[in-house]
C-alpha cells in the first residue's frame, strides 16, 4: 500500500506526506549517508504535512540542496548542518544527524501552515 501511495505521490495525485530528496552518493561523500537517509525516512513516513526533506552527503553541493529543502542537512566529515527553510539552525555530529533532522521535520510538521502553503 505504501508503494501506492508513494506513485500518486510522486505524480503530483496526491499532496500529503514527506517528500525525500536524497542524493546518490559520490566520492565526495564523508558521513553515512545511505544510513541516516534510510533513517530518516522511516522515522517520518507518518507525517501527514506535506514537507520537503533533504539528506544530502557532502560540503560541495548539500549545503545547496538541503537550503532549499523545508528541512535538511548537509553532512561533512563526521557532522553536518541541519537546514530549515534556507537558514543553518546548527551543527550536527554525525551520530545525531538523524535525530536533529527528524526532531526539526517534526517540529515544522506541527506548526499551522504558512499562508500560501498548499493543504494537505
Amino acid at each position: 500500500m505504501r508503494v501506492g501511495w508513494e506513485i500518486l505521490k510522486s505524480l503530483e495525485l496526491r499532496e500529503r506526506g514527506p517528500v525525500f530528496i536524497s542524493c546518490p552518493t559520490c566520492g565526495r561523500c564523508q558521513i553515512d549517508l545511505i544510513g541516516v537517509a534510510e533513517e530518516v525516512e522511516r522515522r517520518l513516513h507518518d507525517l501527514p504535512r506535506k514537507i520537503t526533506v533533504a539528506v544530502m552527503g557532502c560540503v560541495v553541493n548539500g549545503p545547496g540542496e538541503a537550503r532549499e529543502a523545508d528541512v535538511g542537512i548537509a553532512g561533512g566529515r563526521g557532522q553536518g548542518l541541519l537546514f530549515r527553510r534556507g537558514e543553518v539552525v546548527r551543527k550536527v555530529p554525525e551520530a545525531e544527524l538523524a535525530d536533529a533532522l527528524v526532531e526539526e521535520a517534526r517540529k515544522l510538521a506541527a506548526e499551522p501552515p504558512d499562508r500560501g502553503e498548499e493543504s494537505a
